[in-house]
């Protein structure tokens, strides 16, 4: 494997280390080399390595165990969807075996006396959660994704019209149906790098109309509901958003970490 040239060496490093990963047969051993020998092989430093495979732990993909070394969660290989780390709808889509797509419906001004989505915020509310300035106007942004040429996920973003470049940004956002995350990013140098959710289940009835009219027949089960405020790399907040996602197309997958006391009798 060519050494890595890239001024993200840690992600890069741990994508080669999940080619690695893949390249192993592992009914017969699950133990990745040495940090040294990884760092060897990639030609990086062993602290770009150590980096690179606690990412990976975190995400539940390998267990690192003190003295012993580092092993692949075999059954974590398997999950294709996952909360953490969170990919984009289309990718998730993807990864569910369809073929997607998406139609921009909206991009406007927010009426700032409806809302958030179910009504959980207020307007007032969004605006303090992205830290909006007395004069900046909050945009709404309403996208529908497809499987399949089914409609099976809906978002609705929030944000100031400074990170979407002004006037001229909003007026070619109303025609962009790419990410809204790369949009911000290349208006305003702002890169989305985590999030914090909250994670609901909304009935049929609680949908927004502009879900439901995509739908032949209307909704008829409950979605998974998963309101965000998304933050750039400063940790600023950038968007709001609230995804409506049917289960039935998008199953996604969360290896957990346990935190258990077992000391206290």
């Amino acid at each position: 494997m060519d050494p890595l040239k890239t001024t993200s060496l840690s992600a890069r490093a741990q994508e080669a280390i999940m080619q690695i990963i893949e390249g192993m047969d592992l009914a017969q051993d699950n133990k990745l080399p040495r940090e040294e020998l990884l760092a060897s092989q990639l030609g990086v430093s062993r602290t770009t390595i150590r980096q690179a495979l606690n990412n990976l732990a975190a995400e539940g993909v390998v267990s690192r165990r003190q003295g012993k070394g580092t092993f692949v969660n075999v059954d974590s290989i398997g999950i294709r969807v996952t909360f953490s780390p969170c990919m984009e709808l289309m990718q998730a889509i993807r990864n569910s075996g369809f073929e997607p797509s998406v139609r921009l419906l909206s991009a406007h001004a927010a009426d700032e006396s409806s809302g958030f989505s179910s009504g959980r915020y207020s307007m007032d509310d969004v605006r303090r959660m992205l830290e909006l300035e007395a004069g900046d106007r909050l945009i709404e942004h309403d996208k529908v994704f497809f499987a399949d040429g089914e409609p099976c996920a809906f978002c609705r973003d929030y944000f100031g019209a400074s990170v979407a470049g002004g006037e001229a940004g909003l007026d070619e956002l109303e025609r962009y149906d790419d990410s809204l995350y790369r949009f911000v990013y290349n208006r305003s140098g702002r890169r989305v790098e985590w999030d914090k959710v909250e994670i609901d289940v909304a009935a049929p009835d609680d949908l927004p109309a502009a879900f439901t009219s995509q739908t032949p027949r209307g909704a008829s089960r409950p979605l998974l509901c998963i309101r965000s405020v998304n933050y750039d790399q400063d940790s600023r907040p950038v968007v709001c958003a609230v995804e409506y996602v049917d289960t039935s197309v998008i199953r996604y997958n969360l290896v957990r970490q346990k935190a258990v006391d077992y000391q206290r009798q």
